[in-house]
């Protein structure tokens, strides 16, 4: 539906244009959008040598395409129907290559090349890896890539004093889709320094991204099984997910953007109603593997005691009743199960309506933090009645994911109807239970 809109919108537009319908003073502003609906959305990884930027690519690629430590250029990804890669050496001149030898581009000392790869996730986006020795040259390749990028991933252990000077550089148009990821998040848990680590970045550059999130990214990518499926909550552990539904989020925000825009100009330029795509929504698509995913994104947690995994969540609500229509009649100990988590949705609403008469100002942001608590319980507790796999929990487990994630979300944005918004998505679940039950 969202990608049928896109083309059809991009076709009105297209035609409009060279049948002369836009006026010449918006005639640049008119591809400008037409390029936003066609082209691929552009993902740019800065860092520091080290950072983990190689496994950030392969993970968004679904697929071992840059080896660790390997020497390569600041590279560009993007679609072809074979692999080729082409570039540039240090005097100017340009070379080509057969498919794509990461081996053979390394010991061309290029500054710069191009790769095109046969791979799904490239329909999508196109990615590119800004290779930087060091922090003068990432200072200098911040603004180069800024008319490149679409959304910034800055990848990091620490975001040192010269990555926050060098990031300083970007324009705030890019800064308000960047992301700065903790790379290598598993191995800060492992030695207990994830938290603090987290806590000083967000302190640090908090402000200056639209998120931070820690990602174990070779632990993401063995998610993906050899048969081409892929362990979610491996995924969602790892940060793996999160990243991918951040991108996908921002990727949508831009898409819907383009589409009204090219709606306005349709309408402003009196084109035929007939070829003007109704407005919709903003589109939920997939990930950037074949098995589908939801695609808000929220907010990565730190990891609590236990094993280094990195807490990360599965983004997007998607309504429950979808989910109840597929599982009508549902066993005795589903039905236990909904009995159950029923009666201590109603126990924590009471004490939240009470918590909230008269203070709900005050206390919003530690009001949130109870409803979070109340959403996460509830997914623990469906996970654990969920040990046989019974299909009639699989909804509602989804379901109660992506609510916990929505109001992670919440939690950050912190404005005027936070609370409410946060509140009204535990109160749907009860009600949604409650349908399924009444079913």
């Amino acid at each position: 539906m969202a990608q049928a809109q896109s083309t059809e919108t991009a076709a009105a537009l297209r035609c409009a244009l060279a049948e002369g319908q836009i006026p010449a003073r918006l005639q640049a502003a008119a591809q400008s959008v037409l390029d936003t609906l066609e082209q691929p959305v552009r993902v740019t990884l800065f860092g520091l040598p080290g950072a983990g930027k190689s496994s950030v690519v392969n993970l968004l690629l679904g697929s071992p395409v840059l080896p660790a430590g390997a020497a390569l250029p600041t590279l560009q990804i993007t679609s072809g129907a074979a692999a080729a890669c082409s570039g540039v050496l240090a005097d100017g001149s340009r070379f080509s290559l057969p498919g794509f030898d990461t081996a053979a581009l390394a010991a061309r000392a290029a500054v710069f090349a191009e790769a095109q790869l046969p791979l799904p996730a490239l329909n999508r986006i196109n990615v590119l890896e800004i290779a930087a020795p060091d922090a003068v040259a990432l200072d200098r390749a911040v603004p180069w890539a800024a008319q490149k990028t679409d959304i910034a991933l800055w990848c990091t252990q620490a975001f040192t004093a010269a990555e926050q000077a060098a990031w300083a550089r970007a324009p705030e148009k890019m800064k308000d889709s960047a992301i700065l990821l903790v790379a290598k998040a598993d191995e800060l848990a492992a030695q207990g320094r994830l938290q603090p680590a987290l806590a000083a970045i967000q302190s640090a550059a908090g402000e200056h991204f639209n998120q931070v999130l820690p990602l174990a990214a070779l632990d993401a990518q063995a998610a993906r099984r050899q048969d081409g499926t892929v362990d979610r909550d491996r995924l969602r552990r790892t940060g793996g997910q999160a990243l991918i539904s951040a991108i996908m989020h921002e990727a949508n925000l831009r898409q819907q953007a383009a589409l009204d825009r090219a709606g306005d100009l349709l309408r402003t330029c009196a084109v035929a109603p007939a070829a003007i795509p109704a407005a919709a929504p903003a589109p939920v698509q997939t990930a950037f593997e074949p098995e589908p995913a939801p695609a808000m994104a929220p907010p990565a947690q730190p990891p609590q005691d236990g094993p280094p995994t990195v807490q990360a969540a599965l983004p997007g609500p998607v309504p429950v009743q979808a989910a109840a229509a597929e599982h009508s009649g549902l066993s005795p100990q589903v039905r236990q199960a909904y009995g159950a988590a029923l009666d201590y949705l109603t126990e924590q609403g009471h004490s939240l309506g009470q918590a909230w008469q008269g203070t709900a100002d005050q206390n919003a942001p530690r009001l949130i933090r109870d409803t979070l608590k109340s959403v996460q319980w509830l997914g623990d507790y469906l996970e654990d009645c969920d040990s046989s796999g019974d299909s009639g929990l699989a909804g509602i487990r989804g379901a109660v994911s992506e609510a916990e994630d929505l109001i992670q979300l919440i939690q950050v944005e912190q404005d005027d109807t936070s609370l409410f918004d946060a509140t009204s998505i535990l109160l749907q679940l009860k009600r949604d239970m409650q349908a399924q039950l009444a079913a």
